[in-house]
């Protein structure tokens, strides 16, 4: 035996004895140390037994290991297993997909799985293997091949398992398109997988009106009432009822309504309202406050609950949000439209909070930018405190991600762009050492190109369209045309001008999904800053049926999302509404989706 490996065992051993020595106090010991100690027995079995038993036991111990999140560990035994059958190669296989997984590599994970034959039906490993094929198709973004593979998991799964698995399969159906549920529908072949996708397209997330889901549910229930979720709905599902009974039926809407950003709300929350009104004539009853010139928002709050209503919609500047927090217990629950400075404090369940954050833009960006395999970054950003933050904020969140934050540079709304780009491709420190060579070789004799810095894989822009328009065509003359260029939202004003815009073909950002259906909805004529917020006060009337459930959701550490106008909507930390925002690439001076919803 290797002394790393005696060393490992020793110190396994020597936690188990002292746990022992402990009596009572192993009351406290903490959770995550079982699966340690189990391992740690496994470990010394192995070390008695021989051949494919030991191996067993030491694949058991290193399972342990993972699921007590050490993988570290757990790699470190899979060199001293010897898999001679073919189901400890399974399981082997299978293990270092897991591994691959968590350690957020789902390219190398698909390659480990590929390399596992997969199990029959019978098999011990059947859930387990189609199970992590979905589960690694998810982290590539491929639900419909997610869907598939958990469905087929599901069929030989008759355990407390099929739940989770159940909300996988509803999470991953939600986020696919119309277009792609028909497709999947008309190459399904078994009677399960085409249920989910019948029910998936009768009960569309996107509808936002819970009594026609309810409708439409009743109706699938009739139709497949052999499918197993038939027998027990999805989650999100089978509490629609209590979500529609325990809706507000009053609601106070404070907005400024003299300031243009208050109207566009006003307008695209009252759009909301009488699209449900057309629906089922069963919408809330409003009370709208005006905020233009208030100091205070206390007085708003009491005669909010003086007038009878049951939820709060607004307020939307940040000092008045942040009042919120100083009032202490609200009167009632109340829908924030911007976030707090700070935390609420535990406890404070009446203040949801939902805003069209930077925050939100900057983690589409780098998600885009790491799907697409980069890793190493530049900034070139307005020169002021507010960008000057979010650069901050995008290198913190960039680098914790696992990249490399190379440089950034600022420019004034007047300055000169091409001096910018040429310190952002650090083209000066090739025009130096050209000018170095000339003090040594004859001038008639040496022909220069400069040369751009070649550890950048992308650049982040953060631009309007008019800087933007100058920006990106000095990247491409100082040979930078081949770079990515990833962007914030105001990149697009949501305004289709072909031959104004074709100098930023090629830039990929992520916006608003309603700034793609400038044609689709005649209440919104509007572009750019203007459309996201009548984009936000849609979702904000389309939410308010829906906060009870995804409290109780997130409280209960489980994952709901709602189609929205803003993006796919998800309560997180604070009970904040985090946006996940649509990609989208100029082409030929055009901005378009890159793809449907799931495509």
């Amino acid at each position: 035996m290797s002394l790393p490996r005696l060393h490992m065992l020793a110190c396994l051993l020597a936690c188990l004895l002292l746990l022992g020595a402990c009596g009572a106090s192993q009351g406290i010991r903490p959770a995550a140390a079982a699966g340690g100690d189990r391992a740690a027995a496994l470990l010394v079995r192995a070390d008695a037994a021989t051949g494919d038993d030991a191996a067993s036991l030491r694949l058991s111990a290193a399972e342990l290991l993972l699921a007590d999140e050490r993988p570290a560990e757990a790699s470190g035994l899979l060199e001293s297993i010897a898999a001679n059958t073919p189901e400890l190669r399974t399981r082997l296989g299978l293990l270092r997909a897991k591994l691959s997984l968590a350690a957020d590599d789902a390219v190398a994970a698909m390659a480990n799985l590929r390399g596992v034959a997969p199990p029959d039906r019978a098999s011990d490993q059947f859930v387990a293997y189609h199970w992590l094929l979905g589960d690694i198709h998810a982290a590539m973004a491929n639900p419909r091949q997610a869907v598939s593979a958990w469905v087929e998991a599901s069929t030989s799964l008759d355990d407390s398992r099929g739940s989770e698995l159940q909300r996988n399969i509803w999470n991953a159906l939600t986020r696919l398109s119309n277009r792609n549920l028909e497709e999947m529908a008309a190459s399904a072949t078994s009677y399960e997988l085409r249920g989910w996708i019948e029910l998936a397209r009768v009960v569309d997330p996107g509808q936002h009106d819970i009594p026609r889901q309810l409708r439409s549910l009743a109706s699938w229930q009739r139709a497949w009432e052999q499918h197993s979720a038939a027998r027990e709905l999805p989650e999100q599902l089978a509490r629609l009822e209590n979500a529609w009974a325990e809706r507000p039926r009053h609601i106070a809407l404070i907005l400024p309504l003299r300031e243009a950003a208050g109207a566009a709300l006003q307008q695209g929350f009252l759009a909301g309202y009488y699209e449900a009104l057309a629906e089922s004539r069963q919408v809330p009853y409003l009370s709208l406050f005006d905020s233009s010139a208030v100091t205070d928002i206390a007085p708003l709050l009491e005669s909010a609950e003086a007038a009878g209503a049951d939820l709060i919609v607004g307020p939307l500047f940040k000092e008045r949000v942040n009042e919120l927090l100083d009032a202490g217990e609200l009167p009632l629950p109340t829908l924030a439209l911007n976030y707090t400075d700070s935390e609420p404090p535990p406890g404070n369940n009446d203040l949801f909070q939902f805003a069209l954050a930077p925050e939100d833009e900057i983690d589409a960006v780098i998600e885009l930018a790491w799907q697409d395999g980069h890793r190493s970054a530049a900034v070139i950003h307005p020169a002021n405190d507010v960008f000057t933050r979010l650069r901050d904020i995008f290198a913190e969140n960039w680098q914790a991600r696992g990249g490399a934050f190379a440089a950034s540079t600022g420019y004034r709304d007047n300055g000169d762009f091409t001096a910018v780009v040429k310190i952002a491709l650090d083209i000066h420190a090739s025009e130096e050492r050209f000018a170095r060579l000339l003090d040594v070789l004859p001038r008639s004799s040496v022909q220069f190109t400069p040369r751009r810095r070649q550890d950048l894989d992308f650049i982040f822009l953060m631009a309007n369209p008019q800087a933007g328009r100058q920006i990106k065509p000095a990247l491409n003359f100082y040979y930078a045309e081949e770079l990515p260029v990833f962007a914030l939202p105001s990149i697009h004003d949501g305004v289709d001008n072909p031959g104004l815009n074709r100098d930023l073909d090629g830039i990929v950002f992520a916006d608003a999904p309603l700034m793609w259906q400038m044609d689709e909805n005649a209440n919104f004529t509007t572009g750019g800053a203007e459309r996201r917020l009548q984009a936000m006060g849609l979702d904000s009337f389309r939410l308010y049926p829906w906060l009870q459930q995804l409290q109780r959701q997130f409280q209960q550490n489980r994952t709901m999302s709602l189609r929205g106008a803003t993006g796919e909507l998800r309560m997180e930390a604070g009970q904040r509404i985090r946006r996940q925002l649509a990609p989208g690439r100029f082409a030929n001076g055009v901005a378009r989706p890159l793809a449907e919803p799931g495509g």
